[in-house]
């Protein structure tokens, strides 16, 4: 049963601290706590020189000062600008990763923050990636600083999810005063001319089933204005393109072995690895949404 409370990866950092801004702020507006998630990474074993495990160190008291202190200033200054949100810190023993999703198993809302991995660690995976392809609830990777007056755009595709990515964006949309872009990244299929008949045709039903699911949550949330489009292009990257501009762009987290997604990165990865703004996953697993 999930329960509202919002579920922050809080480290320190200036990535954290800007997550943890937001979760506030989210948290404000919804009348629900935050819980601030500190990962206690520590190795179960040593290498000695003989090349055999050998007991690891637990960290010392001075490391366990350290850690509690950073936490209590962060509630402390979590409480002096959001008073009227409770906050509470939590040490797991665990990778960030596992600590993470344990914690959604009852939560509305993770909020992570980070810089768009580089390197081998975008096509390994990151914090960020097995979390938001594996959690229950909606998680939000939160980057960048947007203009208050920028659009939240929702990536909709055929999934499942699609419902439940507009449904996101536009209450993120509505609380903000801002409008929905969504957007549809539609490729044509191989050694076919993008202007020929069969392709006009599919463009104009592609844009018609965009337009229908549009309707939809235009008619629940009347006060948002929304735009719908058709883009030609890989579906990730024509996402990564409508971000620009973006306080969020919203997707449907797509979950999937790892192996599949070193091969084939999803949609979801892919901007977790360009977008340049704050990213939200949302899985079908999502509680129902707030009318």
């Amino acid at each position: 049963m999930q329960t509202q409370r919002i579920v922050v990866g809080y480290d320190g950092s200036v990535e954290a601290r800007k997550a943890a801004r937001w979760a506030l702020d989210e948290a404000e507006r919804g009348g629900v706590p935050v819980e601030l998630v500190y990962a206690y990474e520590w190795p179960s074993y040593v290498p000695a020189a003989a090349m055999m495990p050998a007991a690891a160190v637990y960290p010392d008291a001075d490391t366990d000062v350290a850690v509690t202190d950073m936490l209590t200033a962060a509630v402390d200054t979590a409480t002096a600008t959001h008073p009227g949100v409770r906050v509470w810190a939590r040490v797991e023993h665990s990778t960030a990763a596992v600590a993470l999703l344990q914690r959604a198993a009852d939560a509305s809302l993770v909020v992570l923050g980070g810089r768009r991995p580089s390197g081998m660690r975008a096509w390994l995976g990151s914090t960020s990636g097995s979390v938001s392809a594996h959690a229950r609830c909606p998680v939000v990777v939160v980057r960048g600083e947007p203009r208050t007056t920028d659009p939240v755009v929702a990536g909709v595709d055929e999934s499942e999810a699609a419902g439940l990515v507009l449904g996101f964006a536009f209450e993120q949309a509505a609380v903000r005063g801002v409008p929905v872009r969504a957007v549809h990244g539609w490729f044509p299929p191989d050694g076919r001319d993008l202007l020929c008949d069969a392709n006009l045709r599919a463009v104009v039903e592609q844009r018609g089933r965009l337009e229908a699911m549009v309707s939809c949550w235009r008619r629940r949330f009347p006060g948002v204005p929304v735009s719908a489009e058709v883009v030609v292009g890989t579906p990730g990257e024509v996402l990564a393109q409508a971000a620009t501009g973006a306080q969020l762009v919203v997707a449907g987290a797509g979950g999937r072995s790892s192996l599949r997604a070193v091969l084939r990165p999803s949609v979801g990865r892919h901007l977790l690895h360009r977008a340049r703004c704050s990213v939200a996953l949302v899985g079908r697993a999502r509680a129902a949404i707030r009318f």
